[in-house]
C-alpha cells in the first residue's frame, strides 16, 4: 500500500479499511434510503426492469417485492410493448458495465417512444453510490451486507425499526 494513502482498521474486523467508519455509515445509509424508495416505486404498482435471475434474486433479498420484469429473456420490442401496455413507470436496473448501458439505453429510448415515463432518478443515484464498488445489480444485497458489517449491525439508520432492510 502506498505510503500517502490513510487506511483504518476495525476491532474485529479483518479488513483494513480505505476510510473512517462514518463514511461507511453514510453511505450504507444512503444506499438503505434509495432502496427504500425503490420499494415503495414497486409497491405502487410500477415496474423495475432487470437482465436476469441473479438481479431479481438480489432485489428480492433486499425486500422489493413488486414487479420485476426481464429484459433479456425475449426481443425487446416485445418487451417494451409489453411494459408500455401497463402504462406504469419504469426503473431500468440494468448493470452499468458497457452493455448494461447499451441495453438501458435501447430500453429508454423504445419506452420514451411509447410515451412512458422512465424514473432516471433512482438508477442514477444507485450508480453514484456503488459503481465505484460494484459492477451490477446482482451484487448490490452482497455490498449492502458488507457495509452493514462494517458499520456496525447495532448502529441504527435513520431509526429504521422495519423488517424492510433485515
Amino acid at each position: 500500500m502506498s505510503k500517502n494513502l490513510k487506511t483504518y482498521r476495525l476491532p474485529g474486523y479483518e479488513k483494513t479499511l480505505k476510510a473512517p467508519i462514518f463514511v461507511y455509515r453514510k453511505r450504507l445509509e444512503l444506499i438503505e434510503e434509495l432502496i427504500e424508495e425503490l420499494l415503495y416505486f414497486s409497491m405502487e404498482g410500477n415496474i423495475i426492469l432487470v437482465e436476469g435471475k441473479r438481479d431479481l434474486a438480489s432485489l428480492r433479498k433486499l425486500g422489493i417485492k413488486g414487479r420485476i420484469e426481464f429484459v433479456t429473456h425475449h426481443p425487446l420490442a416485445d418487451i417494451c410493448e409489453k411494459v408500455a401496455a401497463t402504462g406504469k413507470d419504469i426503473v431500468i436496473l440494468t448493470d452499468w458495465d458497457r452493455r448494461g448501458i447499451i441495453l438501458e439505453k435501447k430500453i429508454s429510448d423504445h419506452l420514451e417512444n411509447y410515451g412512458i415515463n422512465i424514473e432516471q432518478r433512482l438508477r442514477k443515484r444507485i450508480l453514484s453510490l456503488v459503481q465505484k464498488d460494484i459492477k451490477d445489480v446482482e451484487s448490490l444485497y452482497t455490498h449492502i451486507s458488507k457495509l452493514r458489517q462494517i458499520a456496525d449491525p447495532e448502529y441504527h439508520y435513520n431509526n429504521t425499526d422495519d423488517n424492510v432492510f433485515i
